[in-house]
């Protein structure tokens, strides 16, 4: 399968610097957390009868201040800048995808847009039956050899490890909570990752893992958080989408430092969260549509890692003034620290390898 880098899609982000600044201030302006839910269904016509028709199926749902929302407003602005008929559907269950795919392929769709790794059966399926549907999948984290099909796929364990270095820098009792939403490969990795950073400042930090089974229940994920702390776990981090939002309220609850997923989420607890990991979902999905309208969209794999600018951990600039003189010293040494992995993660000395194994 032809594969290909993401550097083109990357030129458009206006955030890369942020995302990939170690401990500076970093420019949260252009983020897009917090976007309101769009209708189940919706759309408007582009200009002219030969508009474009673009729908993007969201597995999880919109609401997340995560990815789900940082592609719906990058739909909308896609829907403005390029004049496409734009519709959404949330298909919250596994057994939804394949027929809410094939629905929209029947109906004469130009381009499908899913998204995560429990959507990939169901593009392989159906993109196979309408070969003249073309459809993208972002995050599957495999390759989908069909001529029709373009992925976009994230290195985002390596922000976890960089995130792993600010945890293990700033714990008191050596041990920090993962909550993950899935026991999927790919949070798994991250854990593994994560674990690692905060180990190589730390030999003897302990990462409890909590698996939530949900990516939509922020009632389950404080009810982990609060599990996490009373386990003896300081220091939170969060790969669980719109359920990290109750883990943020028990950081709050409980008084500790922690870290989330996907998109910033420093305004909704400044004394709290430390830093976010970082994935430009949203950008990834206006820049295939931008490369469809233009007839540019080919089939293969496109990968956004530290290295290409589309993966990263942004620090909060809120935390600074939060922190008694102890941690801030702490801080400052992790932040140090940080950039030094960055830079390794950046020249090819430090390769951060993906570790699927529990």
């Amino acid at each position: 399968m032809q594969m290909k880098k993401i550097t083109a899609i990357l030129t458009a982000l206006t955030m890369a610097a942020a995302l990939l600044a170690g401990c500076g201030a970093g420019n949260p302006a252009q983020t897009s957390s917090g976007a309101a839910a769009a209708p189940a269904s919706s759309g408007a016509a582009g200009e002219g009868g030969d508009a474009k028709s673009v729908v993007v199926v969201f597995p999880q749902g919109l609401g997340d201040a995560g990815p789900m929302d940082a592609m719906n407003e990058n739909l909308k602005k896609a829907q403005q800048d390029f004049g496409i008929e734009a519709s959404t559907f949330e298909a919250l269950e596994a057994a939804q995808h394949e027929e809410v795919l094939r629905t929209y392929a029947r109906e004469g769709a130009d381009l499908i847009i899913t998204s995560m790794p429990a959507t990939v059966e169901a593009v392989k399926k159906v993109a196979a039956e309408f070969p003249d549907t073309r459809f993208c999948s972002i995050f599957p984290l495999e390759e989908i050899d069909l001529p029709n099909v373009t992925c976009v796929d994230f290195s985002i364990w390596e922000a976890y490890y960089l995130a792993g270095i600010m945890g293990g820098s700033m714990s008191d009792t050596g041990k920090a909570g993962h909550v993950i939403g899935a026991e999927q490969s790919s949070l798994i990795a991250n854990y593994n990752a994560f674990k690692q950073g905060a180990q190589s400042v730390n030999p003897d930090m302990q990462v409890l893992l909590s698996n939530t089974n949900t990516f939509d229940d922020p009632a389950k994920g404080k009810d982990a958080g609060i599990s996490l702390v009373d386990q003896g776990c300081d220091i939170l981090i969060t790969d669980c989408a719109a359920t990290g939002l109750g883990v943020i309220d028990a950081a709050k609850e409980k008084g500790i430092l922690m870290m989330g997923d996907s998109n910033p989420h420093y305004e909704l607890a400044p004394e709290n969260i430390l830093a976010d990991t970082l994935c430009e979902y949203g950008p990834a999905l206006y820049a295939q549509i931008e490369r469809f309208v233009n007839g540019e969209l080919e089939s293969g794999t496109y990968y956004s890692s530290i290295r290409e600018g589309g993966v990263g951990l942004l620090i909060s600039p809120e935390i600074r003034g939060s922190l008694p003189a102890d941690k801030q010293a702490r801080f400052d040494e992790a932040c140090e620290k940080i950039d030094q992995a960055l830079a390794g993660i950046q020249s090819g000395e430090l390769v951060i390898e993906r570790n699927i194994e529990k």
